[in-house]
This record gives C-alpha cells, sequence and structure tokens, in this order.
C-alpha cells in the first residue's frame, strides 16, 4: 500500500477519534472531588509573618508524632515522616496570599508503601477531614502562643 493510499484511509479514522471541544474542557476542568480536597487541605492564616508560621508548622508536625525531614524556609516548604505500623509523610508549603495579606498553607498526608524491586515507595494520599482538621487546629493553637510568647 502506498502511502497516499495510507494516508487517505487514516485521515477519516483520525478525525473520528479526536477529542471534541466539550472533552477537552472536561479533561481540564477539576473534578468535584479534587476541589473539595485541596479546600480541606488548605487553610488562610491571617498573618504576614512567614517565620512565625513555619514555626508553627514544625511544632504542629511534631506533636503530631512527625520527625523533620526537610526544611526550606526560603521558600515555605516543611516535609516531615513518621512511622506508625506504615509509613506517613508530610508535605507542607506556605504561600503569600493573592492580596500578600495573608499566608495560606497547604498540607498533604501520604501513606507511603513500599513496591517491591521498585526504587520509590508509592504514595497513597490520605482524604481523612479529621487529620487535617486536627493540624490545622495545632498550627493555629501554636501560632497564637508563640505570637504571644505564652
Amino acid at each position: 500500500m502506498r502511502r497516499r493510499d495510507f494516508a487517505l484511509l487514516v485521515a477519516p479514522l483520525a478525525a473520528a477519534c479526536a477529542p471534541t471541544a466539550e472533552q477537552q474542557a472536561a479533561a481540564l476542568s477539576p473534578v468535584a472531588a479534587a476541589v473539595d480536597l485541596r479546600a480541606r487541605q488548605s487553610r488562610r492564616f491571617d498573618t504576614s509573618d512567614q517565620a512565625l508560621m513555619m514555626q508553627s508548622v514544625v511544632a504542629a508536625l511534631q506533636d503530631l508524632g512527625f520527625q523533620i525531614d526537610e526544611s526550606r524556609p526560603q521558600h515555605g516548604i516543611v516535609v516531615a515522616s513518621r512511622v506508625q505500623g506504615w509509613r506517613t509523610r508530610a508535605q507542607s508549603v506556605l504561600l503569600p496570599s493573592a492580596d500578600r495579606r495573608a499566608l495560606v498553607l497547604r498540607v498533604t498526608f501520604q501513606r507511603m508503601m513500599a513496591r517491591p524491586g521498585a526504587m520509590l515507595a508509592l504514595g497513597e494520599t490520605l482524604d481523612d477531614p479529621e487529620l487535617y482538621q486536627g493540624f490545622f487546629e495545632r498550627v493555629a493553637q501554636s501560632a497564637f502562643l508563640t505570637a504571644h510568647e505564652i
């Protein structure tokens, strides 16, 4: 079969398989579950004191039994882990809000599962609202106590 004949045969099939505009828009729009999860993982704090908030995040993670693995204060990043039957990893990032009057803290907790023969572990994001709520309450409490030097 010549190239030209092949192209004439395949072109209608390719056009029939092309995604529609609606399919493309649906692929790029966030799913409601993802939006809910992101909302649970994020909290706005009405302060611009990044050092205070970084200290509060570290204190809250340590209160929850995590060991700090990595901290990048200049970037607002803290990574911690704990082992309680399985390894749990917490990753947090602290960013200024859009209006620059507050800081937004986002944290994710993952259960890390070793894969036999693989160099990297597989992480499953934990979706327990009480876990995230408890973490943010501890951060708020720590920030309050630190700010008032209690």
